[in-house]
């Protein structure tokens, strides 16, 4: 029997920004009942975490952990409010670490005393375990890979010594290069789509997913213009093959807000 599913990836949730967006792609779910939801990592920003604007006190004084990871809560519970409602079948919902949330590991790494999840800061306030019926947390310093009717899903998947994350202008093509099955990754913010039909016995599929971002990033500069925002669905997905269809952000909002 063939599936639904739909796939969201790098929604970068993010107090400064409105998360009016998940409330939309929660109805966008009701509509289309998925078998699955495969969420693949960045949905909660955690800016407080960062490393890059430590020298900047105006941008240090606008980031609070607590408000980061309420927010990411808020966004995943309006994602699942129509379902919860209703009290129709839900999707099944899988998830997978970003370097984003990893952050949370990072931080406490660096500085052990800052762990507690009453008063410190600890992996445990994202709630994963209440929003995903699999979640898939690093494994050896990168992101886990699971595979679902045969697509295999990370947030990236690296290659050379490194595991520097593949990306590149044919980022899907070199996807189904190096794992020779189908792959669907997030993490660039881009989209790219790349079926080889001759594999046998069933075409294979390379998809770099986009992402679900609320705003423009002012760190980004011109690479803002090169995101693509919105979520992709793939139905009569069976054995790695499926057939695609990219919904965006501007088709969302005109539909659901």
């Amino acid at each position: 029997m063939t599936k639904t599913a739909v796939i969201i990836t790098c929604g970068h949730s993010t107090p400064e920004v409105s998360n009016e967006r998940y409330t939309w792609l929660g109805d966008l779910l009701f509509d289309i009942k998925p078998d699955y939801v495969v969420d693949l990592g960045d949905g909660a920003d955690m800016k407080s975490l960062n490393s890059y604007d430590t020298r900047y006190p105006q941008a240090l004084v606008t980031q609070n952990y607590e408000k980061d990871t309420d927010h990411y809560n808020d966004a995943m519970e309006r994602m699942r409010k129509r379902f919860k409602i209703s009290k129709k079948k839900r999707p099944a919902y899988y998830g997978f670490e970003g370097n984003h949330e990893n952050r949370i590991k990072k931080a406490i790494k660096t500085d052990p005393r800052l762990e507690g999840t009453t008063r410190g800061i600890s992996f445990s306030h994202l709630n994963t375990k209440e929003w995903f019926d699999e979640y898939h947390e690093y494994n050896n310093n990168a992101p886990s890979i699971a595979n679902y009717d045969g697509v295999y899903y990370a947030h990236f998947i690296g290659s050379g010594a490194y595991g520097r994350p593949i990306s590149g202008e044919h980022h899907g093509f070199n996807l189904v290069k190096k794992l020779g099955a189908s792959a669907t990754v997030g993490h660039s913010h881009k989209f790219n789509y790349f079926v080889k039909s001759e594999s046998f016995p069933r075409p294979t599929h390379g998809l770099v997913a986009g992402c679900f971002k609320g705003a423009e990033e002012s760190w980004a500069g011109q690479a803002n213009r090169e995101w693509s925002k919105g979520v992709c669905v793939k139905r009569n997905i069976e054995d790695g093959n499926y057939d695609l269809q990219w919904i965006s952000m501007d088709a969302i909002r005109k539909e659901y807000s």
